[in-house]
């Protein structure tokens, strides 16, 4: 009896010196050392530890009976039961410190790529603000958009976009993060924070992200090549606060984008342009904005006949108090917004209508308009196209739809199959810039286009620089060879006009004919054009032997002065 009320004291006196352990875990946490609570029970514990070895030392000194047995018990419980109370506590603060960390890690990082987030971002950066400003050295802001990010979700699917940023902020661990900071703002917005860094460094710095950027991102067996656009705003030159430095470095960002430059240096000019930006945004909202849009016509000749074949409708905004504002001004600021197939939609009817005219008035046009990337994307255009048709009595080969190049290659199987139903309606399709956008002909080859527009950049300076003149001739020929009739765009003078005829282009479009015009001075001028075409025989007719040979000679001849106009 004597040794079992002994062992059970001493296995409560175990109970309560593990439980001790625990009660000093709970004392030394930062959310539970001040209460009040924890250390009472620490107190308690001692005091009956102390009752513990006071009493089983006397009952190793005398004959334990049933009480004794029954009081051992009782402590043996009792010891027992602080101990499951302290290690259940320090189980519990373990698992909320976990939920709170989580916690704390989702509020300070992205989860969709575990880089800081915005709220982690503009801490890091009010803390260098601080850091260095007694020593006033410089900081490196630096805003990242990726462009076109919004038609890659649209056309294939928003984790293809999930993926894209994945790997992307994978990359900027791995190359970026050792020298600056990297956080994902929202949406395809990183920022990135360069300490102790003069402008030069900055620079240096964007060079490197654009690099990470130029290598094709592989998902699910397809590779999508992003741009990028960069804005940089220096502390303390453009700014002496978090917020004021993102604002300026987000401005110099679209301020990239609108030129098409890799990154640009916030300069207090562009504020000025952002503001522009914003208004437009909101004009092209106004209800008033479709009857503000007038279309402009560019005269298309055929190079066989020398007549006029067709017309290119090019779209002008005259607003009522700003006058006349640029497409190219515009258009950009559409194609982010949700204002593309408003403008587009309107173009269609207003040229529709015209041709409608037109053609009862016995004028046998083709008009061409043109798509934008926003366009292709959308899965409705062939319905909406077909509905717009059938509101006119013309027919649907008199309609010509400009894409773009890059456009069908953000999405050649889409682009595809946007194209094919297209031309079952008879609609004709022109691949728009073509040269600029690093497609596969393995992919055009496909395409149920029927006509290719050669890029203004490499026409306007054929006759002067070799290689321009290699690459249209090259084109001319491949064209013909793949069943495309071939539009020379940005002709400017005759003798880029008389070696385009030698080559054997088909149709040649620019301001040595015409610059655009309103609707109402067309007829008169087709009218004369043609009548004057007789002309131009001795330029569009020239004798072939006079062509260049070292530009003959670089390129595959089949098709030299045989224009392709058997596709009408």
């Amino acid at each position: 009896m004597t040794t079992l009320s002994a062992l059970l004291i001493l296995a409560g006196t175990l109970f309560l010196l593990r439980s001790l352990i625990y009660l000093r875990i709970l004392l030394q946490d930062q959310h539970t050392r001040n209460l009040a609570g924890w250390r009472l029970l620490m107190g308690f514990v001692i005091i009956f530890l102390c009752s513990y070895l006071v009493y089983g030392w006397q009952s190793l000194n005398q004959t334990a009976n049933l009480t004794d047995i029954i009081v051992a018990v009782v402590f043996c419980v009792g010891g027992l039961f602080v101990l499951i109370i302290t290690h259940v506590s320090v189980l519990t603060l373990r698992h909320m410190r976990e939920i709170m960390q989580r916690e704390r890690h989702g509020w300070l990082y992205d989860n969709l790529t575990d880089l800081p987030n915005r709220r982690l971002a503009m801490d890091r950066i009010e803390e260098a603000i601080f850091l260095w400003q007694p020593e006033k050295k410089s900081l490196a802001i630096m805003m990242l958009d990726l462009d076109r990010f919004k038609e890659i979700n649209d056309t294939l699917g928003h984790q293809f976009g999930d993926e894209l940023l994945t790997q992307l902020a994978q990359r900027l661990q791995n190359r970026i993060t050792d020298t600056c900071m990297a956080a994902r703002m929202g949406g395809d917005e990183f920022c990135f924070l360069l300490e102790s860094a003069d402008k030069q460094t900055a620079i240096l710095m964007c060079k490197r992200i654009i690099a990470v950027l130029d290598e094709p991102f592989v998902i699910d067996g397809h590779q999508i090549s992003v741009n990028g656009s960069i804005g940089i705003a220096m502390y303390p030159e453009h700014g002496s606060q978090s917020q004021q430095l993102l604002q300026h470095a987000d401005v110099a960002m679209y301020s990239a984008k609108r030129t098409g430059d890799s990154y640009a240096m916030y300069v207090e000019e562009m504020n000025q342009s952002c503001l522009t930006k914003l208004t437009l945004v909101g004009l092209l909202k106004h209800p008033e904005f479709p009857a503000q849009i007038n279309i402009h016509y560019q005269p298309k000749i055929n190079l066989r006949t020398g007549t006029v074949c067709g017309l290119e409708a090019l779209v002008r905004w005259k607003h009522p108090v700003l006058g006349d504002i640029p497409p190219e001004e515009f258009i950009a600021v559409a194609e982010c917004s949700d204002n593309m197939k408003q403008i587009t939609f309107t173009v269609l009817h207003k040229v529709l209508a015209q041709l409608e005219i037109w053609n009862s008035a016995g004028h046998d046009l083709k008009i061409a308009i043109n798509l934008s990337m926003r366009n292709l994307s959308d899965k409705n255009l062939p319905n909406d196209i077909a509905q717009a048709l059938a509101s006119y009595h013309i027919q649907p080969s008199s309609l010509i739809l400009e894409i773009t190049e890059s456009s069908i290659m953000l999405n050649p199987s889409l682009a595809n199959a946007t194209l094919t139903t297209l031309s079952s309606l008879g609609i004709q399709c022109s691949i728009d810039d073509f040269g600029t956008g690093y497609s596969s002909l393995a992919y055009l080859k496909n395409l149920p286009a029927r006509e290719i527009k050669i890029d203004k950049s490499f026409v306007t300076d054929m006759t002067t620089n070799e290689n321009d003149a290699i690459i249209v001739h090259a084109t001319i020929v491949m064209a013909h060879n793949m069943g495309y009739r071939v539009v020379a765009e940005g002709v400017e003078n005759a003798e880029t006009l008389e070696l385009l005829h030698i080559l054997g282009c088909d149709v040649a479009q620019g301001y040595y004919f015409s610059k655009p015009m309103p609707v109402q001075a067309v007829p008169e001028w087709v009218a004369w054009h043609n009548k004057q075409c007789l002309r131009y025989a001795s330029v569009l007719f020239p004798s072939p032997e006079i062509v260049p040979q070292k530009i003959l000679s670089k390129a595959p001849i089949t098709s030299v002065g045989q224009p392709g106009l058997q596709h009408g």
